[in-house]
């Protein structure tokens, strides 16, 4: 048993995690790190309290505030559970996957490396760096099985399938590799189907928990496939039960890869499940059926000899004893469970992003703007809206707009000029956050992920900086003109940046929608960033490249608008602004 021991989990506010936390908070000092990227975890946040485990909410691809933290902690044990767990979400946003499974990986390792203090790291990677395999499997008895094998050892083909399968295989060798070249003492679990109790399950993940769910709330559900694909399952408990021995016994698996589920004695098809589901609660599953997924393997069982030779650990709890006891948990939490089911359909269905571009005159330039911006909602998963606001153009400026369905059209309805066009999109914006980028094609719709994954980390405000991401319109008294201001900026209100005037923002929506808005031109760049500072919100800044306007004139000019900006960066250190009477969340 381990006892007395720091032990800092990341994820640990997701299922595993979470069970994880409960366990060894028993024994020893727990800390916690999780995003908070999903809905509900503010109640595992309580619990955790309520039990002395420290939380704290952090991305692992910030570097900066990892390492901070990690030397705050210094830790003896690490069990690594943060991760983007869902293969249709790594599909369609694989940078995303990218940065938070193996970017977020490789950080914490090079912490443990560099760290006067070696911790252990158990490491969750998973059964998807095999592959689908379909040379092995065959189908018998209405289940698919793997013809000559009872399952899966460490020794099979590794074949990343998928971005998913991708960013957490080479994380998964990267473990490997830092115990041999660098001796961190670190171990890897490419885990099956694991389910249990504070699982909630989704369509795309957690497909155990998912279909109880669906069963005791009587909900339909839809089967990606024929049904009778089949995994090996096992209970939370034995897993966690396994880090434990694992940690305690490092010497015997540090460096290694262990299979790790039910085995071939605890297998369940997902029609056998949906037949137990039907059993127990006395009701049949409303059922459809799809195609099969992209990755989704028909069979996986792992073969759990190696970690039963060397750790003398097994599964105690069979299928139907496990899925018998995570009915029996849904069942006594069916309020929270709806809370955050309903919670999950309101976020699909609320914008999450308000995107605003001003535009004067800018025929030449938007069209590729909005071909940018338009390639950038296909492949996104955020909920976008395009707001263009046309600040009285006097060429085809409205007409190339209207030309693009996704893009809804308005004038300015205050005093033309850049600050004025802003707030007549603004106060239009339903997304919980507001971007807000130029007509002339100088801004990179690419960058917009980076800024609104970092706003999402504080709900303040991010700047796209060109002194960081660079700029082909840097002019010397331009370059000159914007040092001086930023510089300023910060002398007055207490918060150097490096491009804080830069027109492209993304910021929460309280930061525009808490106060009455006055500017009428570039000055408003000021106004926002003050405001944020006003409710006590971060700013923070992400690189950006700034191109060559497309076409035109450039409509900002250091000399003309520099006294505008200073005289604004002054009289906003006095002024109290009149707050809105009421906000909008």
């Amino acid at each position: 048993m381990i006892r007395d021991k720091k032990i800092l989990i990341t994820g640990g506010l997701g299922f595993i995690g979470f069970n994880a936390a409960l366990h060894f908070a028993k024994n020893n000092t727990v800390s916690v790190i999780d995003n908070c990227s999903r809905i509900g975890v503010e109640h595992n946040i309580q619990q955790l309290s309520e039990i002395g485990v420290g939380f704290e909410q952090i991305d692992l691809s910030q570097f900066r505030k990892l390492r901070n933290y990690y030397y705050s902690c210094q830790p003896d044990i690490i069990i690594h559970m943060a991760a983007q767990v869902a293969v249709t979400l790594s599909i369609e946003n694989p940078a995303l996957d990218y940065q938070t499974n193996l970017q977020g990986s490789f950080n914490l390792l090079e912490l443990a490396r560099t760290c006067h203090k070696t911790p252990i790291i158990l490491y969750a990677s998973t059964n998807k760096v095999y592959g689908q395999k379909e040379q092995n499997v065959t189908k018998e008895n209405g289940r698919y099985c793997l013809r000559g094998m009872e399952g899966y050892s460490e020794d099979s083909q590794l074949d990343f399938e998928t971005p998913y399968g991708c960013s957490k295989g080479a994380a998964d060798q990267y473990f490997i590799d830092y115990c041999r070249t660098y001796g961190v003492p670190t171990v890897v679990f490419r885990q099956s189907c694991i389910y249990g109790p504070h699982q909630f399950g989704m369509e795309d993940q957690g497909w155990l928990a998912w279909f109880a769910v669906c069963a005791d709330s009587k909900m339909p559900i839809t089967v990606f496939g024929d049904g009778d694909q089949v995994r090996d399952v096992l209970y939370v408990d034995d897993l966690i039960k396994l880090y434990e021995k694992a940690a305690f016994n490092i010497d015997k698996v540090k460096g290694q890869a262990f299979n790790i589920g039910g085995g071939p004695n605890n297998t369940l098809s997902l029609n056998e499940l949906i037949c137990q589901l039907n059993k127990e609660t006395g009701h049949e599953l409303a059922v459809s059926f799809s195609d099969w997924r992209l990755g989704d393997q028909k069979v996986y069982v792992s073969d759990i000899n190696k970690v039963e030779r060397l750790l003398d650990w097994r599964p105690k709890v069979p299928p139907e004893e496990g899925v018998t006891k995570l009915l029996s948990w849904i069942q006594g939490k069916r309020q929270n469970i709806a809370d955050i089911y309903r919670k999950q359909k309101e976020r699909k269905e609320k914008v999450d992003v308000s995107i605003v571009i001003p535009a004067r005159n800018e025929e030449e330039c938007l069209a590729s703007v909005l071909d940018e911006v338009g390639l950038l909602l296909e492949n996104s998963t955020y909920r976008f809206e395009v707001v263009v606001v046309n600040d009285r153009s006097t060429d085809r400026t409205a007409e190339v707009a209207a030309g693009y369905p996704f893009a809804k059209l308005i004038d300015n309805i205050y005093s033309p000029g850049k600050g004025g066009a802003l707030r007549s999109g603004f106060d239009i914006a339903e997304g919980e956050y507001i971007a807000m980028m130029d007509a002339d094609f100088s801004h990179d719709a690419a960058d917009l992920p980076y800024l609104i994954e970092e706003v999402s980390l504080h709900k303040g405000l991010v700047v796209g900086s060109r002194l960081t991401g660079g700029s082909e319109e840097y002019t010397r008294i331009r370059a000159f003109g914007n040092v001086i201001l930023t510089w300023f900026f910060g002398f007055v209100h207490g918060r150097y940046m490096s491009d804080v005037l830069n027109g492209f923002k993304v910021f929460h929506r309280d930061v525009y929608h808490d106060f009455e808005y006055t500017s009428k031109n570039f000055e408003i760049e000021v106004e926002l960033a003050v405001n944020s500072l006003r409710l006590k919100r971060p700013l923070t800044e992400v690189p950006s490249r700034e191109r060559a306007r497309m076409a035109g004139k450039m409509k900002s000019s250091a000399i003309k608008h520099g006294p505008l900006f200073l005289g604004r960066i002054i009289y906003e250190r006095f002024r109290i602004p009149k707050q809105k009477s009421a906000t909008r969340a």
